[in-house]
């Protein structure tokens, strides 16, 4: 028998009360937030269940210790959430989310079923489409992409490997490597590396240096190889600076170039600088820019991401 359950609002109301039976099917997808760059960050879980009483429950349950280190221009919400409740689960009973409608084909769509088979489906589960379709809403950088029940714990030696392993991880993984070297051959890279582990919520073992670093660890971890990245880039200069002088001297000197900084570590930054998590100074320092370049580099993101 079908329970009678009244709308309500700000989750704390009927249609927010959750269904706790075994449920007959489910479903799950992970949120993520695109980046300019094309970086994919995860921000939460989504569940779908269903009963056999035919009632149904959505469960949105978000990563706050990633959300929490995120630029506001990476990641405004989840639409139709509450995010200022800051609950570990969000439930909507009998009701589809904001999230679902603004994205998924309402069942009084005319080519509802045209659009089902499109991606090869037979019956209708909005949050299954969600998950296999191509399209993406405009009105946000949010896809949903398939979630595991199960969490994972990948041993890797090599470093192409730990790239793959990482882009296929999910929040909760764990990936064990001997040393940091496969994390990344230089701080910079590590850098990068230990960036998106935290964008991933994935949870990073090196025996070697007995790391063991959750999600809730790499901001504190981060600084510290910024400033390693900052003194590699120091020495670099130095030693750039004495090959120009020499090439001055031999009369081969061909001019400055433009100063290359790694995008997704500059994207990052600017994302910091702008949420006012980092110092104009420190993002200087870090990757050696003027004031006048990085905001010209700044300028261009903005003008490439809109």
């Amino acid at each position: 028998m079908r329970r009678n359950r009244t709308m309500s609002g700000r989750d704390g109301g009927t249609y927010t009360t959750p269904i706790l039976e075994k449920p007959s099917y489910r479903n799950s997808g992970i949120i993520k937030a695109v980046t300019a760059s094309g970086e994919k960050i995860q921000v939460a879980r989504i569940d779908y269940e269903s009963f056999e009483n035919e009632e149904f429950q959505y469960i949105i349950s978000p990563f706050w210790d990633i959300i929490d280190v995120l630029s506001p221009k990476v990641f405004q919400g989840i639409p139709g959430i509450d995010m200022e409740l800051r609950l570990e689960h969000y439930y909507r009973v009998n009701y589809v989310p904001v999230f679902i409608t603004e994205r998924t084909p309402g069942e009084s769509r005319e080519d509802l079923w045209e659009l089902l088979e499109s991606v090869g489906l037979d019956y209708y589960d909005r949050l299954e489409w969600l998950i296999r379709t191509n399209l993406r809403a405009a009105i946000d950088n949010l896809i949903v992409e398939r979630a595991r029940d199960e969490r994972k714990k990948t041993s890797v030696s090599e470093r192409e490997v730990f790239r793959k392993v990482l882009e296929d991880s999910q929040y909760g993984d764990i990936i064990e490597v001997p040393d940091l070297r496969v994390v990344g051959r230089n701080s910079k890279e590590c850098t990068k590396q230990l960036n998106r582990l935290m964008h991933y919520g994935v949870h990073l073992i090196s025996r070697k240096e007995s790391v063991d670093l959750e999600v809730k660890d790499y901001q504190a971890l981060l600084p510290v190889f910024y400033r390693m990245y900052q003194m590699d880039e120091e020495n670099r200069k130095n030693e750039q600076k004495k090959g120009i002088e020499r090439a001055k001297k031999e009369g081969v000197y061909a001019g400055r170039k433009r100063k290359e900084v790694d995008e997704e570590l500059l994207i990052d930054l600017i994302g910091k600088f702008q949420n006012g998590k980092l110092e104009l100074e420190e993002v200087l320092e870090i990757t050696g820019l003027s004031r006048s370049t990085f905001y010209r580099r700044m300028k261009a993101f903005r003008e490439k991401e809109f």
